[in-house]
C-alpha cells in the first residue's frame, strides 16, 4: 500500500493540473486498493477529488495567487475516457465551441454513445445525452460539433452571419461537407453546403 501511495503521489505531483481517474492506476494494484489510496490522499488534502472517481493535483497560479482547476469540457472529456464513451458537444455547448456564443453556460451538454448521465462539477451541470454511435463516429470531431451547432440554432434560427462564423470554425474540417453528409436532414446539408461554398471562394 505504501509503495502504491508513493507511486500515485509522484505521478500526480509530476502532472499537476492533469485529471486522473481510478482507471489510470490499475497497473499499480487492485481497484479497491487504488480507490482507498485516492480517497485517503484526498482526505489528507494531498490531492483534490473533482467528483466521484476523478482526482487532480491542482496547479498553483502565481499570477492569480490561487489554485487553478480544469474547465467543464476537460472534465467531460475525462469522464468519456473513463467510461469509454465517444462524445461531442451539443446545444449551447456546441455554440460555445464554434464561437457563436460567448456566454459561460451553467449546463454543458454532450451527445454520447453511453448511458444518459448528469454530473455536477463546480456548480456546473454536465449532461450526457444518449445517441446512436454512428451519429458521432461517422464524422470527425470538428464536423460533429459543427452539425450539433447547426441543430442547436434550428432550421429557422440560423442567420447568414451565423453561417459566416461557422465557416470560420469549419476551415480545418477535412471532410467534404456536401458529399460526406448525405444521411443528414436536407436543411442541415443546405447549411453545410453554404459553409463549404464560403470556404472555397
Amino acid at each position: 500500500m505504501n509503495y502504491i501511495t508513493s507511486q500515485i503521489k509522484n505521478i500526480m505531483s509530476e502532472n499537476q493540473g492533469k485529471i486522473f481517474s481510478i482507471n489510470d492506476f490499475y497497473n499499480l494494484g487492485t481497484k479497491n486498493t487504488i480507490k482507498s489510496v485516492l480517497y485517503r490522499l484526498s482526505e489528507e488534502n494531498q490531492i483534490t477529488r473533482l467528483m466521484d472517481g476523478l482526482y487532480i493535483k491542482p496547479k498553483y497560479s502565481e499570477i492569480l495567487k490561487e489554485y487553478s482547476y480544469p474547465d467543464a469540457n476537460e472534465v467531460a472529456e475525462k469522464l468519456a475516457d473513463k467510461f469509454s464513451w465517444t462524445i461531442a458537444p451539443a446545444g449551447d455547448t456546441a455554440l460555445n465551441y464554434t464561437g457563436l456564443s460567448t456566454q459561460v453556460p451553467n449546463e454543458y451538454i454532450y451527445i454520447s454513445d453511453g448511458a444518459y448521465r448528469e454530473y455536477l462539477y463546480r456548480d456546473k451541470k454536465l449532461i450526457f445525452k444518449h445517441t446512436t454511435n454512428r451519429n458521432i463516429t461517422a464524422y470527425s470531431r470538428e464536423l460533429s460539433i459543427l452539425i450539433q451547432a447547426i441543430k442547436a440554432l434550428g432550421k429557422d434560427g440560423i442567420s447568414e452571419e451565423d453561417i459566416g462564423k461557422l465557416a470560420i470554425f469549419a476551415k480545418g474540417i477535412k471532410e467534404d461537407l456536401k458529399q460526406d453528409t448525405l444521411k443528414l436532414p436536407f436543411w442541415i446539408r443546405e447549411v453545410l453546403g453554404k459553409i463549404q461554398e464560403i470556404n472555397h471562394e
